[in-house]
């Protein structure tokens, strides 16, 4: 394993980088409302959702009622349940604990690293997705016991730093755009989610995945047919 992970580790630096960044805001976020320095790391191992852990931060300072909280997790993180349809041919062959583990550490850049980088040919599948996984957990973790030391120790301004993860996205998006031959799943993604957010305003995950899944169905049935 530790074999695999130092053959995996250099495609992941960029996300090393940010996941440190998040983690730490999110570290120093947490201690801020006067939350002990484990939190942010035992949320990240708990949880291990980078945008639920900062609700669950101000959900508890705000004293949220249960029905809410739920509610506001299922519509962030209903984009989970899609990624996880999608790899299950790409976790057939790991075993059952590490097969559970795949899809518990499932994260947005994981789920991206995992559809758009192409398997190293003299490695297996199954110990390259899980290394990807095992690494970009580390460094969220790491990161968020670095923030919630220091933010026991020092105050500044976080404010605007999770556009690092905005920039990623985006790389990742053009880096898979230039790659793929078929750019219909990008358009319809970005055109499905541009009109739900017209018509839902910021509730728009969930219809747009809904939209996606729908179309997406279709066109599959349609090539098959064909």
């Amino acid at each position: 394993m530790i074999k695999n992970l130092k053959r995996v580790f250099p495609m992941t630096i960029p996300i090393l980088i940010s996941f440190l960044f998040i983690g730490l805001s999110l570290g120093i976020y947490t201690s801020s409302f006067g939350y002990d320095f484990w939190m942010p790391p035992l949320t990240s191992v708990i949880i291990f959702s980078g945008s639920i852990q900062f609700v669950v931060v101000e959900a508890m300072h705000a004293g949220m009622d249960l029905l809410s909280f739920v509610l506001i997790i299922a519509m962030m993180n209903i984009r989970h349940f899609f990624y996880a349809l999608t790899c299950l041919g790409k976790f057939k062959n790991l075993s059952g604990k590490k097969k559970t583990y795949a899809y518990y550490a499932l994260c947005d850049e994981a789920y991206s690293m995992i559809m758009g980088t192409e398997v190293p040919r003299d490695m297996n599948p199954g110990d390259f997705y899980l290394s990807i996984l095992i690494l970009l957990q580390s460094y969220w973790f790491m990161g968020t016991i670095l923030g919630g030391i220091l933010g026991n120790f020092i105050i500044f301004e976080i404010e605007g730093i999770d556009f690092i993860l905005t920039a990623l996205f985006l790389v990742i998006f053009l880096s898979q755009w230039d790659q793929a031959e078929d750019h219909f799943p990008a358009i319809l993604g970005l055109a499905g989610s541009i009109i739900s957010m017209i018509i839902f305003g910021e509730n728009f995950i969930l219809p747009a995945m809904a939209i996606i899944l729908v179309l997406l169905y279709i066109k599959y049935r349609r090539e098959k047919h064909d």
